[in-house]
């Protein structure tokens, strides 16, 4: 460490002193009084001001009183008496008999130093002198430490009388940067010591070994022991609160010192006063370093003890399970059963919150206590995922050392199974397929029930992730559909199998349907909260609502959700939102999804989780279709899907968002580009069904806008026979009205007028909405007005109904484009406002309705209105359509 110069940062302090000295000189005595906590400084300030004094002309004299002679009498007046050159007397005018003849020869500093530990004759020869020498070029400076109460009867106030203060306080960060051996750590130095210059002299002793924030030097909690020694329990208050750390209460602390709450509370005040603890709560130490010392100061054994007492107190208290972890982790061979199940809930905790280090910790405390089989299996499997999530390497490392030691096979499968719920990002798809493959060539034939459920659970992780991996997963995709387990739980397990390849082959609604029915028709299964099914779940269940609702309420009990990333209560809120979004209710939707994905962002998961991914493209979606296209953009470009995205199955859902925006925005070109990728993808995973994603019915409308009609065509009757195989209601709209759009006249009406049969019996309210407005739109051009109406109101109706304002604005349009040319006109002096709005509210559209597709209040639809039937001449709106006709026919 450089060498420092003597009082770093204390340039104020010697101004302050230097002026009481210059006063001193010109014939005033004067009197300052130092004080702070122990280690700030005060000494070095008084050896510096014997310095100023010096260089003024003055002679210097000090003494410095310490615990050991408290009890000496005379023992600080007999340093400065020697000092004076005068000899030592018994009489209490002896000081001041000597300091006159001193100042017979010119100005005299007296200084002393820790005058709190002065004998309490010293002190009543102080006060004799201080009160005598007034008009005489005398300076005297004392220090005393904080808090501190003197040795004798005399109090320091009394010594002094009228006095300048100066209190020391810590140095700031500038100054500590000049004192420490890395100037880049004086920030954090400062922060654990305050600027204590004797703290961070030791904290410096201490380095460059250790951890700035969490190194003690024992040496200082030794000497913090022998200073509270004459306070009758303030070591153990001090020890217990070093040790509760931030859990340290009151009364926690009392219990942990053996000291009753009373007279730990007059413990803690005066711990307060010496500038042990902060005047705050909870308790807590003045500076980091102190607390670090005083654990440094404990043997190791009795360290853990005190920790493994602390946790005891805090499961008492019901206090977090990631506060009671902090110190069963240090509570190191100390036996504690009951601390297993704590610390895997802490772990799991602490996975969810990113602290990946800390789950480390907490799982590998846990295998120090005596475990099962199972138990050990349980945990070191857990270790195995937290680990490859920071390493992967180490983490397949790991697993391989565990499965080499799991004595039971069936055990493992089933332990492994419980962790493959859990595993939800792209990288730890391959820890799965490792995980499977490894047990399941160690199940026997009799354990077929078990290597079913390991091979499902192994293939569900693949198939939801890359396309590679996908493409594998799906090669065992027929076998495992064949082979029925004699498990009821498996069985169910079987028929959500079976009910998800039908839905990804689109070759049956009613079998998916039949099957997921039978899956949901049971106990919990946790296999619907796995990424890849509750995806594909949610999809196709939206067209049968009582399923639908089965399945939320299956997914939405209380027990913990295996993935880190998902909270009691994530997915069914997931589940409710894409529901609603199924069904066309917009804001409720973009409630629940957009709450999750907040949630989801807290946690930084968005990116990476599957669920996240799902809930961000579902979003966005619902966003596009209210209308909100840059808040939409922004959501895609804030979380990193702006640009290229990975190949999990997620973000094909995000890709078809995504080429929706576009296509909304006028980009047909990129919109088509995104819809394209995304039905490589899909295709290259052996997906291929209409109840997915509609991906081709949107890129049909990109095709029209960039003027590639035969394709366009041809896409649409390719989307038309994979509907018809699904067979349901919101598949055969879908399509038709993409057959419609590409068709010419009659054939076009025809496939249009289907749509909008199908989506009449679908819950499907927007996509009715769409229908109806192509229809209309379509009778219109054709020169049909009058029929074109019909549709044309119903779709402003419904899509009012949804919220959904670009929709409302297009069908808006198209309806007053069937007015006669004669209505734009001013005939009766109606202004074109009026005439737009008296024509919607003469076609039946309520005044909400009216106010929602002209961007409109009710307040202003109803002015207007009344201006029309003014103009008019007549009283209300039943008269509106004969009105307007003898308008029209003027």
């Amino acid at each position: 460490m450089r060498t420092p110069t003597p009082l770093v940062g204390r340039d104020p302090e010697l101004c302050r002193t230097r002026a009481l000295l210059v006063a001193a000189a010109a014939g005033r005595a004067t009197t300052a009084f130092v004080t702070g906590e122990v280690g700030v400084g005060k000494s070095a300030l008084l050896d510096a001001v014997a310095g100023q004094a010096r260089a003024l002309g003055f002679a210097a004299v000090a003494a410095r009183a310490t615990r050991l002679e408290s009890d000496l009498r005379g023992g600080v007046v007999g340093q400065l008496l020697d000092g004076l050159r005068a000899e030592r007397a018994d009489s209490l005018d002896a000081l001041h008999r000597a300091v006159r003849r001193a100042l017979q020869h010119g100005p005299l500093l007296l200084a002393v130093d820790d005058v709190h530990l002065s004998d309490s004759w010293s002190l009543r020869c102080l006060a004799y002198l201080l009160r005598r020498v007034e008009d005489e070029p005398l300076a005297v400076v004392l220090s005393a430490a904080t808090g501190q109460a003197p040795a004798g009867e005399v109090a320091l106030p009394e010594l002094t009388g009228g006095h300048t203060t100066i209190e020391l306080a810590g140095l700031d960060v500038e100054a500590v940067a000049e004192l420490v051996a890395d100037p880049s750590t004086a920030r954090a130095c400062h922060e654990v010591t305050g600027g204590n210059p004797y703290l961070l002299r030791a904290l410096q002793d201490e380095l460059p070994a250790a951890d700035i924030r969490t190194v003690g030097s024992p040496a200082i909690g030794q000497l913090l022991r022998v200073r509270l020694r004459p306070y009758e329990g303030a070591t153990e208050l001090v020890r217990a609160t070093a040790v509760l750390g931030a859990d340290a209460t009151v009364d926690r602390v009392a219990t942990m010192a053996d000291v009753e709450p009373r007279r730990a509370l007059r413990i803690i005040d005066a711990l307060v006063r010496l500038h042990v603890f902060r005047d705050d709560y909870p308790i807590a130490f003045v500076h980091p370093f102190l607390r670090n010392s005083v654990l440094a100061d404990l043997p190791v054994a009795t360290r853990a003890a005190d920790h493994a007492r602390a946790a005891r107190l805090l499961v008492d208290a019901g206090a977090p399970d990631a506060r009671v972890a902090e110190h069963l982790r240090e509570a190191r061979a100390i036996p504690l059963p009951w601390a297993v199940d704590v610390l895997r809930r802490a772990a799991r905790q602490a996975a969810y919150d990113g602290r990946l280090d800390a789950a480390q910790d907490y799982l590998e405390r846990a295998l120090e206590e005596h475990l099962t089989s199972d138990e050990r299996l349980a945990v070191q499997l857990e270790l195995v995922h937290v680990t490859f999530l920071v390493d992967q390497a180490e983490g397949m490392a790991k697993l391989r050392d565990a499965l080499a030691h799991a004595d039971d096979a069936r055990s493992a499968a089933g332990q492994a199974v419980s962790m493959l719920l859990r595993l939800c990002s792209a990288p730890e798809a391959r820890l799965a397929l490792s995980i499977g493959l490894q047990l399941v060539s160690r199940l026997s034939s009799q354990e077929h029930d078990e290597s079913w459920e390991l091979r499902t659970m192994s293939y569900l992780a693949g198939a939801g992730n890359n396309v590679g991996l996908a493409l594998r997963a799906s090669m065992f995709t027929e076998e495992l559909e064949s082979e029925v387990p004699n498990s009821p739980r498996l069985r169910q397990v079987h028929s959500a199998l079976m009910s998800l390849g039908h839905a990804l082959r689109g070759d049956s609604a009613e079998k998916a349907v039949q099957y997921a029915a039978e899956a949901l028709d049971g106990e919990r299964v946790d296999v619907f909260t796995q990424p890849f099914v509750f995806t594909i779940s949610t999809c196709f269940m939206a067209d049968a609502p009582d399923l639908s609702d089965r399945f939320r309420r299956m997914i939405g009990s209380e027990a913990e959700p295996h993935d880190y990333h998902l909270r009691k209560g994530t997915a069914v809120s997931l589940a409710h939102g894409m529901d609603y979004l199924a069904k066309g209710d917009l804001v409720r939707a973009k409630t629940f999804l957009k709450w999750q994905l907040r949630l989801f962002d807290e946690l930084h998961a968005v990116d990476v989780c599957p669920m996240a991914i799902l809930c961000a493209a579902r979003l966005a979606e619902v966003l596009v279709d209210l209308g909100r296209y840059d808040e939409s953009r922004d959501l895609l470009t804030r979380h990193g899907f702006a640009g290229e995205l990975p190949e999990m199955f997620q973000h094909n859902i995000m890709l078809f968002a995504r080429g929706k925006l576009k296509l909304a925005t006028g980009d047909a070109a990129g919109a088509l580009e995104d819809l394209a990728e995304c039905g490589r993808r899909l295709t290259a995973s052996k997906v291929d069904s209409p109840a997915i994603l509609p991906w081709r019915a949107l890129a049909v409308r990109a095709r029209l806008a960039l003027g590639l009609r035969e394709d366009a065509t041809r896409l649409a009757l390719e989307d038309l026979e994979r509907a018809k195989r699904w067979g349901t209601p919101r598949a055969m709209g879908t399509a038709l009205i993409a057959v419609g759009l590409t068709s010419d006249d009659e054939p076009a009406v025809r496939a249009l007028h289907k749509a909008v049969e199908y989506l009449t019996e679908s819950a499907a309210r927007l996509l009715h909405a769409e229908a109806l407005f192509e229809l209309g739109a379509r009778l219109r051009r054709r020169g049909q007005p009058e029929r074109a109406i019909p549709h044309l109101r119903r779709a402003v109706e419904l899509s009012a109904k949804c919220e959904a304002k670009p929709l409302i604005r297009l069908a808006a349009d198209e309806l007053r484009a069937c007015e006669p040319a004669t209505a734009h006109g001013t005939v009766h002096g109606l202004t074109r406002q009026e005439t737009r709005v008296a024509g919607m509210a003469a076609q039946g559209l309520t005044n909400r309705q009216i106010a929602e597709a002209l961007f409109l209040t009710r307040r202003t639809v109803e002015l207007h209105l009344s201006g029309a039937y003014r103009k008019l001449g007549i009283t209300g709106r039943a008269d509106l359509p004969a009105a307007l006709a003898r308008h029209r026919g003027a």
